[in-house]
């Protein structure tokens, strides 16, 4: 009986260093912050300053792989933006910068010097609203920019693959989507055009598993990701993948300069 007390104490010892992890990992407290991200409320899934700023990070990768005689070819166009979303306007000012990448490997060279490729296409400021960007330049197309954070109606009827964190994991819940839950809630907003479906997943980073009155969660990070099949202008079956990332900061931060940076934006913007 002894034996079996100083196992059950040894147990109880680690599920409290654990922070209470059962041996199915901890539960995520998801529900709250997927509501309010289903009905689109930025001041709780954006955790702004008290007078509505809050900044917002994005990363819009777009690839393109084509399997020639020389080894696969892959084109990427990627969409670093960087604004203030205001919430008061429900609008945001920023930075955003293009980039394009050409890339040929084989099983021969795996990556030289020669078969990569890299070119800016361009840096500029703009200003997004009711769910389009605009330039500062008009002549720049801002199309890549995404922001569909505010966007996401019916994440909330979704069931996640897994809500519990084991050890050493991060707080993250992740959804596979179906094709038709995928062009309800993702693809009314992004407009792909495909023509074989293949896979869609949300991603979502807490920075905590428990939500609690003290220290409610926040949304650190969201991850779109689709992949999917298109003719090019020869009638080549191509391989398409959509890649979004959007990463926010938490309250102290956007407390301390949000609304400073959203200001001078704008003026970059108007001038």
């Amino acid at each position: 009986m002894k034996k079996k007390a100083k196992v059950l104490l040894v147990i109880t010892i680690v599920a409290t260093l654990l922070g209470g992890c059962s041996l199915g990992g901890t539960k995520i407290e998801y529900e709250r912050l997927v509501k309010e991200l289903d009905e689109g409320d930025m001041q709780t899934v954006m955790t702004p300053s008290d007078d509505g700023y809050a900044h917002v990070e994005e990363q819009s990768i777009q690839s393109v792989i084509e399997e020639k005689e020389d080894g696969t070819h892959t084109k990427r166009l990627y969409q670093s933006t960087d604004g203030i979303y205001f919430l008061k306007e429900r609008n945001i000012y920023g930075t955003t910068k293009q980039t394009t990448t050409d890339l040929i490997e084989n099983a021969d060279k795996a990556h030289k010097d020669d078969g990569y490729k890299k070119d800016e296409v361009y840096s500029t400021n703009f200003m997004y609203k009711n769910g389009q960007a605009q330039s500062s330049n008009s002549n720049l197309d801002v199309l890549p920019v995404k922001l569909i954070i505010d966007r996401l109606q019916g994440i909330g009827k979704l069931k996640p693959k897994d809500d519990r964190q084991g050890f050493d994991e991060p707080n993250r819940i992740s959804y596979s989507l179906t094709e038709s839950q995928f062009q309800q809630i993702i693809n009314d907003k992004l407009h792909l055009q495909y023509d074989k479906f293949g896979t869609a997943s949300i991603v979502i980073y807490f920075n905590c598993a428990k939500d609690v009155k003290e220290k409610p969660m926040e949304i650190d990070e969201l991850r779109i990701s689709v992949d999917y099949e298109k003719r090019n202008d020869q009638g080549k079956m191509l391989t398409h993948i959509q890649q979004i990332l959007v990463g926010f900061s938490n309250k102290e931060e956007n407390t301390q300069n949000a609304k400073t940076k959203y200001l001078e934006y704008e003026k970059q913007y108007n001038n």
